[in-house]
């Protein structure tokens, strides 16, 4: 096992370790908080019940003893008493977590409900004594008037203590009605003389009247009183009370017990992060040494990324990363006029050493205060890149470089050779795209060698194609003329077919089939790209699904920041999880990487699925090692432009083995694009890439091929 092998695996144990502890720590965290919150909430509603059930028995004896106090308070002590132990007994964590507890809760409930059953007794018992004794008391206020009666209409006035006795026999019932009432004494109801007002013999209407309702009154509450203390003992009975305290004291041990397990767990807690954190800390003592090798390895290949190993200079990895930076860039693109002619007349290696004296003459007349960098971006293309400032000083450092060649010769193996160059300007994005057709128009002139980007420059024609292309487009995907074609994918050295890659086809209306391609950067201006993906995507689904064979879609970063297309891939391709392991989704290496959270979630949700990731088009564009670590990818398909020239270009060779080689040490599957004939099969097979693909094996068809 090597190096890196092994610093990867301790790496993979400290993050394992890590993420245990984080899910152990949050998890127990999440259970503990829920805990007291939950258990917070039953313990307010047995605090509740309590208070609500003391409220309850408050306002009956206070609805017994005052007149004005009616019957709606009862009602709603009742109301809430009711609705605060169904609050408790629809806790969902009380009922599985205690269940003993809430078996007790339901017989408290069935005492309430016969102590509710008794209150509406009590009301409608304490309703016809509050009217009677209502009465009995205006009676005190009339006994004035009905002996001012009998002297009017002289009924009795002969027997004046008669007279008297019947008052004083009001005035003795009402007293003891009055008494009863406030000590609830039935003593003072059953010495009531009842009797004394039947055997009465009263004359005069008013006066029969009179003794007739108070005989009446005092009748109920002859009978009704002591039904009324009956149902006031009962309903202010503690036994409910002390059951409910009973039963608080037992979900509290309960709970006590569990608050005593989660103290322990906490200390054993501690202790293990303790003893985790101790081991991490040597872990990563050693890996430190182990990283600094490895980071000193990856600058290496870092800078071989970014750096033209010819002439020493930036690449065009580089200058694509830079211009990025600038906020008004300026781009001079140098090119060696007539350098095939030197290649041809004194060989390939004196023209390398033509591009290095190139190079090292660029160095020294670009000043340094512009703070600009020198790249080599074709192969006999230079670029200078900087800030713009003002456009004078940028005609006279292109007229420094061409005077400079104009007027010096170089010398290279005691051969002196005149070279010139030609100069293309460009401040307008795309700058490099600018710049290379101001430098056509430099090298269609034989007088001029410096030019700067117009837009006159061939836009016409631009602007008619663009138009064309996107009624082209337009049309086929209104009139449903967008489809997949399939190229095989195969094993390298058994040459069998393994999977297919799908490819977007353009049907014309005359039959003829074109590769989407160039219409993809006009679909993109026109909102038209998600339209062709979801196409792609719903017809392969109608093709594949039924068929037991493995698949690549692409897919754009695009297409991955957009929650339809998302939606989409889940309705076709993730709700089947045997189609879904069938399917690889290629995402375009061709596109820069900048939020790696959206890209690694969109990784991590295809993986969950079962389904596999791709990085396509690896080795140009945006090409970057630090993809393959911070993205859990299955496979790398390297790039059809380097391996189209691996039989002749030793650098592509020493690219590719690079990109293969570090795929393999953390466990990628590598593919070859563009295997176009047995050449580049043969030297594909050499450096040991697991899959190759191309027209050498297969063309794209619009069905598999079986």
């Amino acid at each position: 096992m090597n190096t890196k092998s092994i610093l990867k695996m301790k790496f993979v144990w400290i993050v394992i370790i890590g993420i245990v502890i984080i899910i152990f720590i949050y998890g127990f965290n999440d259970y503990t908080r829920s805990y007291y919150i939950k258990n917070n909430e039953i313990q307010k509603s047995f605090n509740f019940i309590k208070n609500d059930e003391l409220l309850l028995n408050y306002n009956i004896l206070v609805t017994s003893l005052y007149m004005y106090k009616n019957n709606d308070i009862l009602i709603k002590s009742m109301d809430r008493l009711n609705k605060s132990i169904n609050v408790l007994l629809k806790n969902r964590y009380f009922k599985i977590n205690y269940p003993y507890i809430y078996k007790r809760l339901l017989n408290y409930k069935e005492l309430i409900d016969k102590k509710f059953a008794l209150v509406y007794e009590f009301q409608t018992v304490n309703s016809a004594l509050k009217n009677s004794t209502m009465y009995l008391a205006s009676l005190l206020n009339d006994l004035p008037k009905i002996n001012e009666y009998k002297i009017k209409h002289a009924i009795n006035t002969g027997n004046l203590e008669n007279n008297i006795k019947f008052s004083q026999k009001i005035i003795e019932v009402v007293s003891n009605i009055f008494l009863a009432k406030n000590s609830f004494d039935e003593d003072f109801i059953k010495n009531l003389d009842i009797e004394f007002f039947k055997n009465y013999n009263a004359k005069g209407g008013e006066i029969k009247k009179f003794n007739k309702v108070l005989l009446a009154h005092l009748i109920i509450y002859k009978k009704y009183f002591p039904e009324l203390v009956f149902l006031l003992k009962n309903i202010t009975d503690t036994k409910t009370l002390k059951l409910l305290d009973e039963i608080y004291k037992q979900y509290f041990n309960i709970m006590n017990g569990k608050l005593v397990i989660i103290k322990w767990v906490s200390y054993m807690l501690i202790a293990f992060v303790v003893i985790v954190e101790i081991i991490i800390f040597f872990l990563l003592n050693r890996l430190e040494k182990e990283y600094l090798s490895l980071q000193r390895v990856n600058n290496k290949l870092r800078l071989s990324y970014i750096t033209d190993k010819l002439t020493g200079l930036y690449n065009r990895n580089k200058f694509d990363s830079d211009i990025k930076r600038l906020k008004k860039p300026v781009v001079l693109l140098i090119n060696i006029d007539r350098f095939k002619h030197i290649n041809n007349c004194y060989g390939t290696k004196t023209g390398d050493k033509v591009l290095k004296k190139v190079a090292d003459v660029l160095k020294l007349i670009v000043p340094g205060n512009i703070k600009a960098n020198i790249y080599r971006l074709g192969a006999d293309d230079f670029g200078i890149l900087y800030e713009f400032d003002n456009f004078s000083n940028v005609k006279i450092l292109a007229k420094k470089i061409v005077e400079y060649f104009e007027k010096n010769e170089l010398e290279i193996n005691n051969i002196k050779l005149n070279i010139s160059v030609s100069i293309g300007i460009s401040m307008k994005e795309p700058l490099l795209e600018n710049a290379d057709i101001a430098l056509k128009e430099a090298k269609k002139s034989f007088r001029k060698k410096i030019m700067v980007y117009e837009e006159n420059m061939n836009v016409r024609d631009e602007i008619k194609q663009n138009i064309e292309k996107s009624n082209i487009l337009y049309q086929a995907i209104k009139e449903n003329r967008i489809e997949p074609y399939f190229q095989p994918i195969v094993d390298t050295q058994t040459r069998e077919i393994v999977k297919y890659e799908v490819l977007a086809r353009l049907i014309h209306k005359d039959g003829s089939v074109e590769s989407i391609f160039p219409y993809l950067q006009i679909a993109k201006d026109n909102k038209m790209y998600a339209d062709i993906t979801k196409i792609i995507m719903k017809k392969t689904y109608e093709k594949v699904a039924k068929r037991e064979i493995e698949f690549n879609i692409n897919v754009s970063i695009e297409d991955i920041l957009d929650v339809s297309i998302i939606k989409e891939m889940y309705h076709l391709y993730f709700k089947n999880r045997q189609l879904a392991k069938r399917a690889m989704f290629e995402i375009l290496e061709s596109e820069a990487i900048i939020d790696y959270n959206e890209i690694s979630r969109f990784v991590n949700e295809v993986k969950k699925h079962g389904s596999s990731v791709a990085i396509d088009d690896f080795g140009s564009g945006y090409s970057n090692f630090e993809h393959l670590i911070n993205l859990n990818v299955d496979f790398i398909k390297i790039d059809g432009t380097l391996i189209k020239q691996l039989p002749v270009n030793p650098n592509a060779y020493k690219i590719v083995k690079v990109i293969n080689d570090f795929a393999k040490e953390i466990n990628i599957k590598t593919v070859a694009e563009f295997v176009a004939d047995e050449k580049i099969y043969e030297t594909v097979k050499k450096l040991g890439i697991d899959y190759c693909q191309g027209y050498y094996f297969y063309e794209p068809k619009p069905n598999c091929i079986t």
